[in-house]
């Protein structure tokens, strides 16, 4: 019987997805199913002015303050950047490059660890690139790849499975047509999968 599969859509500038990260793939590996990651840079969009400006920033500080309570409770290295925005392209399609050289956990790990762990700004090359190196990658290789822009390709593909599989935000994760949102789902989600 085949394993069930676990479509993982994450972001790198979420804290949320993060702290996900942190514990997604010893869970799935424990129901002896199948991960999927998928990352997304969400579309741009106009920033809120007025009274709506004023309320996306109150919404935001409080969900960097939970986010670092959550990761106190998970024991999850914490240094929010500060810098919130990032442009996450490069980490993306850094992501594609680190999948087809077998390194894709190692890599996804490295970069949240970077942005969320340490602070640092994954909007830089360079720090994806020492990210690859983490994960045991050829610093050279992954620069020409992110150079060559073969895998930016595959990157707004994922936007295509997010409608199809009706994503709103990350992290969020699908099982039998069914989705799971938020890294307080993980243990209704490693439930699920029991039941399997």
């Amino acid at each position: 019987m085949a394993s069930k599969q676990v479509k993982y859509y994450f972001a790198f500038p979420s804290p949320f997805a993060a702290l996900a990260d942190s514990r997604i793939d010893d869970l799935i590996a424990q129901a002896g199913a199948e991960l999927v990651p998928i990352p997304i840079v969400p579309p741009p969009a106009d920033p809120p002015t007025g009274i709506a400006a004023q309320i996306a920033e109150a919404k935001l500080s409080y969900l960097l303050e939970d986010a670092e309570r959550w990761a106190h409770k998970l024991g999850v290295p914490w240094h929010a950047p500060a810098q919130v925005a990032v442009d996450s392209t490069d980490a993306a399609a850094g992501h594609y490059f680190a999948r087809d050289k077998g390194k894709e956990r190692g890599y996804r790990n490295a970069v949240f660890h970077a942005r969320w762990g340490e602070g640092r700004n994954i909007g830089d090359r360079e720090v994806l690139a020492d990210c690859a190196v983490k994960a045991g990658l050829s610093r050279a290789e992954f620069l020409e790849a992110l150079s060559s822009k073969r895998y930016h390709d595959e990157v707004p593909k994922a936007l295509m499975l997010c409608m199809q599989d009706k994503i709103f935000g990350v992290p969020i994760f699908v099982v039998d047509g069914k989705r799971y949102w938020g890294n307080d789902r993980l243990d209704v989600l490693a439930d699920a999968l029991k039941k399997g």
